[in-house]
């Protein structure tokens, strides 16, 4: 193979040699070092070859032997750069391409990360990039294990994770840590007591003695399961006392909206501008003059693809959308809707453990802003862990 590489590089020829002493020929070239190859007789004459360089000192050797050499045809690199020559943009592009390939292939082209599902794939890139992970990155001088190291230390809700630089390419493989589950290890005796008012409506009691019944009022610090039980010896013992109990417990919610207010929202209109990048180097490809005095942004970026490898070369889309103050002005219908969404919200995040039993508005014309007060029946778990200790 190498022996070819070299041929074609130096160039050579196909030649034919008749007349009356080919051995003759033979014997003078291996005389003078002269180096043919593929030799084989043919009628009156031989057929072989060598170097340009070789055959344009084979005349003398070929009158010393009375033959007369004749090219077949030609071969290699010299040959392709003569018949080019007139067209010298080629060969020079053709350098300037295979230089530029030996330089970009130091370069991360892209980065394809893969495994997430609770960490933001935006952010865990972005940690990647401020260790040097991103596209244009010179790998040479990439310390993976560092980088795998400070990534898991600066996001620890990575369990494992694996960073491969393949060619051009940076794949990173990540594990996420997986949720311990919350275990009780408190032994110690205790009761449990009412953390607020209420009336009881289910006991579900594992482990304890219970001291209230379905129905019954309570108020909060009251007993609701004892840790003191008797045992079938009638003797006292102390366990730490583990039970859910539900109960109706009353609550209020005051909210307040100003009659007028104002608030931000998008229109229709958009500037869209586009940028073609290469590596790390950025071109505007549009021109667009609008802007917003508010605007929210969108990107889009899209790599270009030769043979299903991603290439650093593409284009990004920048979408402003522009964002207008507008004021409005309540009257009481539209203050009752938008308390009820507040509620709603307020039902779902902050109650969302609860059941609601009942709910009733009621909503106040003030000065400047309209105020709801809501009276409230949720039914939740009231119980509470008190410890005690076995000398009281």
């Amino acid at each position: 193979m190498l022996i070819k590489i070299i041929r074609f590089f130096r160039g050579y020829v196909d030649f034919c040699a008749k007349g009356k002493f080919p051995e003759r020929f033979l014997n003078i070239t291996a005389r003078y070092g002269v180096n043919l190859w593929n030799a084989h007789p043919i009628e009156n004459g031989l057929e072989a070859s060598m170097y340009i360089s070789d055959y344009r000192k084979i005349r003398i050797i070929a009158r010393k032997a009375k033959i007369k050499p004749k090219i077949k045809a030609k071969h290699g690199f010299p040959i392709i750069a003569f018949r080019y020559k007139p067209r010298i943009g080629l060969p020079i592009g053709a350098a300037a391409g295979l230089i530029l390939m030996i330089v970009l292939s130091n370069f991360i082209w892209s980065v394809s990360i893969t495994g997430t599902e609770n960490i933001s794939e935006a952010r865990l890139a972005e940690v990647l990039a401020e260790n040097g992970i991103k596209t244009g990155a010179y790998k040479n001088n990439l310390d993976v294990e560092k980088i795998e190291r400070d990534t898991t230390l600066k996001i620890g809700e990575i369990g494992w994770m694996s960073v491969n630089i393949t060619g051009n390419i940076a794949s990173v493989e990540i594990k996420e840590k997986a949720e311990k589950p919350e275990l009780s290890t408190n032994t110690n005796p205790c009761n449990i007591k009412a953390k607020c008012d209420g009336v009881i409506t289910k006991i579900n009691a594992k482990s304890g003695t219970t001291k209230v019944l379905k129905g019954s009022g309570v108020v909060k610090g009251d007993l609701l399961v004892s840790g003191i039980t008797e045992t079938k010896m009638n003797t006292i013992q102390y366990v730490h006392a583990s039970a859910e109990v539900f109960a109706d417990v009353i609550s209020e919610k005051k909210l307040s909206i100003p009659k007028e207010y104002e608030y931000y929202s998008l229109t229709d209109n958009s500037a869209v501008r586009t940028r073609a990048f290469f590596l790390w180097t950025e071109f505007p490809c549009s021109l667009s003059f609008k802007s917003f005095e508010y605007s929210a942004y969108s990107e889009k970026k899209e790599n270009l693809f030769c043979n299903n490898v991603v290439l650093p070369l593409g284009m990004k889309t920048e979408t402003a959308f522009e964002i207008v103050k507008n004021k409005i002005t309540l009257d009481k219908n539209k203050a009752q809707k938008a308390f009820e969404n507040s509620l709603l919200l307020y039902e779902a995040f902050e109650k969302g453990k609860s059941q609601t039993v009942n709910r009733k508005m009621s909503i106040k014309d003030a000065k400047d802003e309209f105020i709801c007060e809501t009276d409230y029946v949720f039914n939740e778990n009231i119980a509470e862990s008190v410890d005690f200790s076995v000398t009281e």
